[in-house]
């Protein structure tokens, strides 16, 4: 049910729990607009879309300060001396569930994830990427996942789990 759904998506937001799912129970034809009703109603889903182009920007830009100045601006919480390469998809979906702790460095191609779908269940998801973390080029970071202060995440490596500190 899309009201309850959105209820406690908003109790989820304001909480510090890791994840939150909910079943999308509709026909096929009916699955994106069910999941937008709930995770983007009425003037929510501009805000996403203006999320989504400043985060488009930040995508192709080369340094990294502007980069990260972008990625605030839409709510993704990033320390001090943090670089983040080139390419780097950030979830704007969810950009506030992001923290990218000081001295992290994001690899070129990487990508971030706050949302995902899969059969008829939606995710949403907390990330934190621990100081002095490392993640290598092309590496995908799903929902929910929290890395330790000085791991290094290899070069095309998909974290779906925790990692606890080096």
């Amino acid at each position: 049910m899309q009201p309850e759904d959105r209820a406690r998506l908003l109790k989820f937001l304001k909480s510090e729990d890791k994840k939150f799912t909910f079943e999308v129970e509709c026909h096929i034809s009916q699955r994106i607009k069910y999941i937008y009703n709930v995770i983007f109603p009425g003037w929510e889903k501009q805000k996403f879309y203006l999320r989504h182009i400043i985060s488009r920007i930040a995508y192709v830009i080369d340094y990294s300060p502007i980069k990260c100045a972008l990625y605030k601006l839409i709510g993704v919480k990033i320390g001090k001396g943090v670089f983040i390469s080139t390419q780097v998809v950030i979830d704007p979906h969810f950009p506030q569930l992001i923290e990218i702790q000081d001295y992290a460095i994001i690899g070129y191609g990487a990508k971030i994830f706050t949302h995902e779908f899969s059969d008829s269940t939606y995710t949403i998801g907390r990330v934190e990427i621990g100081e002095g973390v490392i993640v290598g080029a092309f590496a995908m970071i799903r929902a929910g996942v929290k890395i330790g202060k000085n791991v290094t995440v290899t070069l095309q490596r998909t974290i779906s789990k925790d990692i606890g500190e080096r």
